[in-house]
């Protein structure tokens, strides 16, 4: 008997800890025209990044059917066990409700289907950190309380080249209001209640590095303690540039360093960088 834990690819996992942490992932589509992918598996982030420079059209997301939760479900879960299964956005996905149709149907399973109203290593971190505590032997309760709590101090902000993949895609949310009149200018975005929500802008990749490190203080203060989360697409010499400065003025604090799968930039467009701030405070 114990705790599984289930997330869908968009948590953006470093490559290996899913399978360090028993995490088990159901994977959402990419479709470049006919040609269908799915992401993390036929997909990682740089041949997606390469394929999006290169395709002729724009591409596309699709999410898990209910048959394919099931089928994972039905894999990973023996007589006793309690599955976690905690998703990206039900506002930027019908994942979620795909998660909550295959619980319906598996009756004798136990099952907890959370929305975590987050992307990205927002989710990410917090399955990770759900992933630790199975492992550790704590009970589905425990889990699913902290879970709850996590969600509730995670934050996650990004840059991004244009608002155009978020536009075509129907994701851009509330920062519909910052189209038009960006030449050259990068708009920073973040979560707010799963929706996609203006916080700022900036000229420049350098200074959205330096608005994106003041964040940080911003919202938790200079001596931020805790997990920080680094995510990229395309951008990896941006990303450890970041990384460095992150280490140099918040010193307790640990890095993740992720890279965008092929669903979350399908959305975000190239060029996305971003950080994600856990604090050490909600982690007790």
């Amino acid at each position: 008997m114990g705790v599984v834990i289930v997330t869908d690819s968009t948590a953006d996992l470093p490559r290996g800890l899913a399978d360090e942490l028993k995490i088990a992932v159901v994977p959402l589509k990419v479709h470049f025209g006919e040609e269908e992918y799915l992401d993390w598996i036929d997909l990682d982030s740089d041949s997606f990044f390469q394929k999006l420079q290169t395709s002729k059209v724009m591409p596309r997301t699709s999410q898990p059917a209910p048959a394919d939760f099931e089928a994972l479900y039905k894999r990973v879960a023996t007589a006793g066990d309690s599955i976690i299964s905690l998703h990206l956005s039900s506002h930027l996905s019908g994942t979620y409700q795909s998660a909550v149709i295959a619980k319906a149907a598996l009756e004798q399973y136990e099952i907890e289907v959370i929305d975590s109203k987050t992307a990205s290593m927002g989710l990410g971190v917090v399955v990770i950190e759900a992933a630790r505590a199975a492992a550790a032997g704590c009970g589905k309760t425990e889990i699913i309380n902290m879970i709850h709590k996590l969600l509730k101090q995670v934050k996650l902000f990004f840059a991004v080249d244009t608002l155009e993949y978020l536009q075509r895609n129907g994701r851009i949310g509330k920062a519909a209001a910052m189209v038009g009149g960006l030449l050259n200018v990068k708009p920073i975005l973040t979560l707010e209640d799963g929706i996609v929500v203006p916080k700022g802008k900036v000229r420049g990749k350098a200074k959205a590095k330096e608005y994106l490190l003041d964040l940080i203080a911003e919202e938790f203060g200079d001596n931020v303690d805790g997990k920080i989360m680094i995510l990229h697409g395309n951008e990896p010499e941006s990303a450890l540039e970041l990384k460095e400065k992150i280490e140099k003025r918040y010193y307790n604090s640990e890095i993740i360093l992720s890279t965008i799968g092929a669903v979350i930039g399908t959305h975000t467009g190239p060029g996305v960088l971003g950080v994600g701030i856990l604090p050490k405070e909600s982690l007790k």
